[in-house]
């Protein structure tokens, strides 16, 4: 290693930067340590971290140090000869990002854990891809947890619809892109939970609306863009099993007159039924939630919400079975959960 670039009064750009090899790589902003005694380099990011702090939290990493890694100079001692004064620098196939995330967790000082909410449903899955490899387990656990609160439907204080809230516009499964990426990474992490949604909204999204989205499904194998068109037939004919008495309720109901019912929702049955069709979960939740909370219903407007909301639930309930996503007995080679 040798630094490039003259001293300088105020630090820059070439300050910051190393070559190793003929090849040049910046220093971390954050995770660069002088007293540091292991280097790693990833991607075009050199850190310059410790030992015990790493072989603590790693059973991985620490096997990796017990690996003989060649030894570079420190940048500010100087060398002569082959009598190299300085620290073993590693390569790790990985990226910069998750792994200055992670070390965000490992190092007490750099960032606590109250403030990661600047962390992104993507990098989340970055965290849950680099502790998965490395066996970092509880950092593993609480990101998998906190992508459970960003992609998966709960109720929640002050959140009437997050079934709706999760598939409508503007929403990370209303690109097609990412709903792509959510496949890949729950079969590359085993994570099977994450699948019914992302399938869902890839088989009901409106392609002609999206520019170049059809292309996206050429990135997905092809039993799974099979899978994407059978399961959208099997939605649609349990959609056209349930529905149709339902629908007639709710198209002869323009508001009810009854006595202390406060339902006052208006329909109009051809939008209406086109929405059922091409987007079921959508709408249920909305026919449901189209009401305002704790309204008080005559007995007839009270079965409608009941009946709209079990449907919904059944419907929702059954995407494992639209789209073939049945867990496997057993999973071998680190494959993904279901049955492909």
């Amino acid at each position: 290693i040798e630094a490039s670039g003259p001293p300088q009064e105020f630090p820059d750009l070439a300050a910051s930067t190393l070559l190793i090899h003929g090849k040049r790589y910046k220093k971390h902003e954050r995770h660069w340590y002088e007293e540091g005694n292991f280097g790693f380099l990833v991607g075009d990011i050199a850190f310059r971290l410790h030992r015990s702090i790493l072989s603590r939290r790693s059973s991985v990493i620490s096997d990796l140090f017990s690996t003989p890694q060649p030894l570079f100079p420190i940048p500010e001692l100087p060398s002569s000869g082959d009598n190299l004064i300085g620290v073993p620098f590693m390569e790790l196939e990985d990226r910069a990002e998750d792994f200055a995330h992670i070390l965000d967790f490992i190092y007490p000082n750099s960032l606590p854990v109250v403030q990661t909410r600047h962390l992104g449903v993507k990098n989340l899955m970055g965290i849950v891809r680099f502790t998965r490899k490395y066996l970092i387990n509880d950092l593993k656990e609480w990101a998998i947890s906190t992508l459970d609160s960003h992609l998966l439907p709960h109720a929640s204080r002050g959140q009437s619809s997050p079934l709706k809230a999760l598939l409508d516009k503007p929403s990370l499964y209303a690109d097609p892109k990412f709903c792509i990426d959510i496949v890949h990474f729950s079969g590359e992490c085993s994570l099977p939970k994450f699948l019914p949604l992302a399938f869902y909204a890839l088989a009901t999204a409106e392609w002609d609306q999206i520019l170049g989205g059809a292309s996206c499904l050429d990135q997905l194998s092809a039993q799974d863009r099979t899978r994407v068109h059978e399961g959208r037939l099997a939605l649609s004919k349990a959609v056209l099993e349930k529905i149709p008495s339902l629908f007639e309720k709710l198209s002869s109901r323009e508001g009810c007159t009854e006595d202390g019912c406060n339902s006052t929702k208006s329909l109009e049955p051809s939008t209406r039924w086109k929405g059922l069709m091409l987007h079921p979960l959508e709408e249920l939740e909305s026919l449901k939630v189209g009401w305002p909370f704790r309204t008080r219903f005559c007995v007839d407007c009270q079965k409608l919400v009941n009946q709209t909301q079990t449907i919904r639930d059944e419907l929702k309930g059954r995407l494992t079975e639209f789209f073939k996503l049945e867990p496997k007995v057993a999973v071998a080679n680190g494959s993904p959960g279901y049955d492909r």
